[in-house]
Parts: C-alpha cells; structure tokens; sequence
C-alpha cells in the first residue's frame, strides 16, 4: 500500500526521487519509449502557473512552435516573410534573473507597470531575436502573393514546413475545366497559390508547388492532409485531390483522385464545341462507388427489402450532386472524405445553412474503392471514432509519445458503455461529435497540460484545437482531474465588459510540446495583447 501510495504521490521531491531509484521504469524498455515518456507525473507539479501580463514582441503575427520545441515560426506584418526564433527555454539563467529582478513573489499574475523592464525585455530573453531567420518568401515573380497565417504543416518531425501564400485570381473557367473535372464546384471564388517548402535547419526554401485558379481552405490546415511523407491536397472548385510524395525536400505528384479512375482511357470525342450549359455530364468515379457500395448493402433475402431500395432510390440524386468537404488521410492507403450537400442555386454562398446533410466515405487510394458509407448520424461511425481518435489525429508528441485529447472524446468514452441501453443519447452524440472529423492536419497541440484525463478545464474557452476561443470574464482553471484540486489558471480575462452588444474578443493560446510555457493573444477588433505563461518556482497557487 505504502509503495502504491508513494507511487501516486505529487510531491516533487517524491517523483524526483522515483525515478532516482527506478520506481516508474519497472517491467519496461527504455529505447522503446519516448525519453519523456516517464516525466508525464511532473507535469502535475510543475505547472505554467505564472502569468506576466501584456508583454512586448516584435512586430510579427506568431504561429506555432516546430513539434520539438527549439523554433518559434512568425509571419512579418505584411505576409510577406517568415520569421524563425530560436527557443532557449523558461529555465535559462536570463529568465530567472529578470523574474527575480522584477520582484514577482508568490503572485500568480505579474501585471505590468508602465515602462516595466520585465514586460518589455521578457520576449529577447524566452527566445534569441538576434539569432532568428527571416526568409523573403513572397517577392518578385511571387510578390503579389501573401502568406496566409493560419496555415503550417511540418514534414519529417518538424525539419520542414510546408506554407501557403495566396493571391487573388480574376479569370473564367474554361470549358475544358468542366469537362476535366465532371463535379466542378464553380460558385466559389478563384485564387492562384503557392505552396513552399522550407528547410528549418537550413533556413532555405527547398521546393516551391504552385497551383492556379482554384480555391482550396488553407485555413486552420483544414485542406491539406499529411500522413508520412504523404501529402494529399483537396481542391472544392474541382472536388479532386491532388497526392504528392516528399523526398529530400522535393514534392513530387503522384496522382489525381476525383475525375476519374486511374489509367482512364478518355473514349469521349476531343470535339467540345457542342458542349452548353445543358450538357448533363457524367458523375465522379468515387460517387459511382459510393451508389455501387450502398447498393450492395441490400439484403435481397430481408423482409423490408423494398423499403431499403425505395431510401437507396430516394437518396440517389443527394448523392449525385453532393459535394466534397473536407478529407482526411487516415493513413498511406485510406482517405475520409465528408460530402455535404451541394446548395441550391437559390442559395447564398455566404449564408450556408446551418445543419447540412453530411455523408462519410472511407476511400482506399491502392484499390480505388469505398470501404465504409456512414450517415452524420451514425452510431457506427461513432464507435469508429471513440475506438481511433489517437490514430485519427494523426498528431503524436515526440517527447511523450501520447495523442491529444479532446474533452468532448474523454466525455464519451467514460459515458460511451452500451450503445443498446441508451439510444437517444448516442443518436445525439452522434450528431455533435460526427461532424468533428475529418480532422484537420495538426490542428491539435500535443502540450500535456491539455490532456483531459488528467486536466480539467472549461473547454468554451480553452481546447487542443489550436484556433482562437472567445475571452473568458474570469482566469481559466486547470484542475487535477483525480484530486479535483486546482493546478494552475491562466489570466487571459477579456478587456472589456463581455455583452451582447460589445465587440468580440478572442484569445489564441500557443502551446509548446512539452514545457509548460504557453504565450496567449488576444484580439478585440484591430488591438493585441500578448501574455506570457510559465513555471515559477515561488508561485502559490490559490485553492
């Protein structure tokens, strides 16, 4: 008992010497696990407990941190360049003097003073300014491009990142466009893009993709998958998705998935002068197998046969004017697709209607065939869900080892027992929870203090899912999951009077992997304030 109890013990001179002696390494292979993965009691201990208020940086949009912590990416104002800071750490000597300098104590919020020395410097001395690389990505023939901010994928454990930069294009489809791609989705707007590949350690540009007049969601990573060296592209305008390998820092196509099978041999006439806004084109192969998949889930020797063909037939034209959404790689060989309803002609684009009709499809990329066809409400694709989240995420900590973890997926899995028992309970966690993947590419953060089955925490206004939040009136609480007690909070409280008819104001949390430093931004109309939130030793955290 007394050896299970020290086992569990939060003391940190108790864990310090645990793994002094051994305790928590018994019965295991060190090599076969990640070199932190035995440090994940400390981070109860040591916690970001501190928060400097309103802190000085350089003029810069910060983005996110490479997956081993070391680099902080930037973009400059005008989108234009990318900025690299070199990260040394919250425990370096010149952090700790500045905060002992500054006389904090056993606050847990340092507010700034005017002309404060801690504030204005704390920035230069968390990361080396003086050492950071600035790549002039958009200029020249790329000049009227911009780099859009809310996109970064990193390659082969962060030695590369993939970036986006747009540019508005004003041209017409042509004709060929609609016959190449059948499922051309031609109310959205055109843009011309480029994607750059860049060597964080060489600080280089090795590779450039470019890809005119089309209109693919860069944003928050929702258009772009990656699995591997794998990369897969979905493009709405042309409902396809372009697949390229990375090797050495060089993107190469692979194929087309979409328009038409592989090795299609075109038996159409190359003569489209007769084509017209008439003309009733064929439907995609993915649609043509979706039909053949839901039609062979018949069971011609049931009872309610004829009902099952008279859905099938009934759910026949949704199915052929659906159009893609989102996908996913869920690994080399299988792609989720989500299929919404295409909108009505009557309908404005801006204005999308709230709940639309969703279709999952799981899709093999070797064998081109649909393998599994679920409604937005399905209990099945909910058991799918609940028992791969981690794999589906397709985001692991490299220091750790562990998957991120979403409140609403810990809540299911404690509640999710007997599918049977309590229908109407998992019909609507179906519906809240469906519509949740396909999951964007590292849009989790990986940070431990996010780990819901250990920390608890109020998921309106915090979340792994790395996007602005709206501003809490009061400090957000991380509480021990287990003991209930409180660990640490984060004042990042909202500026104005939270109201009906006040402006909205957001705040975006930047996690790093695997310390607990955490910068916040927060946003009310065109104004930023930034916070810094770290550990600190003779920090009292209040009960």
């Amino acid at each position: 008992m007394a050896y299970n109890q020290r086992l569990q013990s939060q003391n940190i001179v108790h864990l310090l010497q645990n793994r002094e002696s051994g305790y928590t390494c018994a019965g295991s292979q060190l090599s076969r696990i990640p070199r932190l993965a035995y440090e994940r009691r400390f981070y109860k201990s040591i916690t970001p407990c501190l928060t400097i208020d309103s802190v000085a940086i350089p003029p810069v949009y910060l983005r996110k941190f490479t997956p081993d912590g070391s680099q902080l990416l930037a973009f400059s104002h005008d989108q234009r360049s990318l900025h690299i800071y070199p990260y040394r750490g919250f425990s370096s000597a010149a952090v700790g003097e500045l905060i002992r300098e500054a006389n904090v104590g056993t606050k847990e919020c340092y507010k700034s003073e005017e002309s404060n020395v801690l504030s204005s410097t704390i920035f230069e001395r968390l990361f080396a300014t003086k050492e950071a690389k600035s790549l002039r990505l958009c200029h020249g023939l790329n000049g009227r491009y911009y780099l859009h901010r809310e996109f970064s994928v990193f390659l082969e454990n962060g030695k590369y990142v993939l970036l986006a930069a747009m540019s508005v294009l004003r041209s017409a489809l042509t004709i060929e466009d609609y016959v190449r791609y059948p499922d051309l989705f031609d109310k959205l707007d055109a843009f011309s893009y480029t994607f750059f590949v860049v060597d964080l350690e060489q600080g280089v540009v090795s590779d450039r993709l470019f890809l005119q007049q089309d209109s693919i969601v860069v944003s928050h990573n929702h258009g772009i998958s990656v699995f591997g060296s794998k990369i897969a592209i979905m493009s709405r305008l042309h409902q396809c998705i372009y697949v390229y390998e990375m090797s050495n820092g060089k993107l190469y196509e692979q194929e087309t998935i979409g328009p038409c099978p592989r090795d299609f041999i075109e038996r159409a006439p190359s003569d489209i002068e007769d084509l017209d806004a008439t003309t009733v084109l064929p439907i995609t192969h993915i649609k043509q197998r979706v039909l053949s998949f839901l039609y062979r889930q018949i069971d011609l020797d049931c009872d309610d046969v004829r009902e099952k063909r008279q859905e099938f037939y009934k759910n026949f034209e949704f199915i052929e004017h659906m159009i893609m959404e989102r996908m996913q790689l869920i690994n080399r060989d299988l792609l989720l697709l989500r299929y919404e309803e295409r909108p009505k002609e009557s309908e404005v684009m801006s204005l999308p209607s709230p709940t639309p009709r969703r279709l999952y499809v799981f899709y093999t990329i070797a064998a081109e065939e649909v393998v599994g066809v679920y409604a937005d409400s399905s209990v099945d694709l909910l058991q799918i869900i609940l028992l791969f989240y981690d794999e589906m995420s397709n985001v692991r900590s490299l220091q750790t080892g562990d998957a991120p973890s979403l409140p609403l997926h810990y809540f299911l899995k404690q509640n999710f027992v007997d599918a049977n028992a309590t229908v109407p309970f998992v019909r609507h966690a179906a519906l809240r929870f469906n519509p949740g993947i396909p999951v964007s590419s590292q849009c989790l953060s990986p940070s431990p203090y996010l780990k819901y089955s250990d920390f608890s925490y109020d998921d309106r206004y915090m979340s792994p899912l790395e996007r602005p939040n709206p501003c809490s009136a009061d400090p957000i609480v991380f509480k021990d999951q287990a003991t209930k007690t409180v660990k640490f909070r984060l004042f990042a409280k909202a500026r104005r009077e939270i109201g009906a008819l006040a402006p909205r104001e957001l705040c975006a949390f930047i996690w790093h992997p695997f310390e607990p430093f955490v910068l916040s931004i927060q946003k009310c109309m065109n104004s930023y304030a930034y916070h810094v939130h770290l550990y600190h030793h003779g920090t009292v955290v209040e009960q």
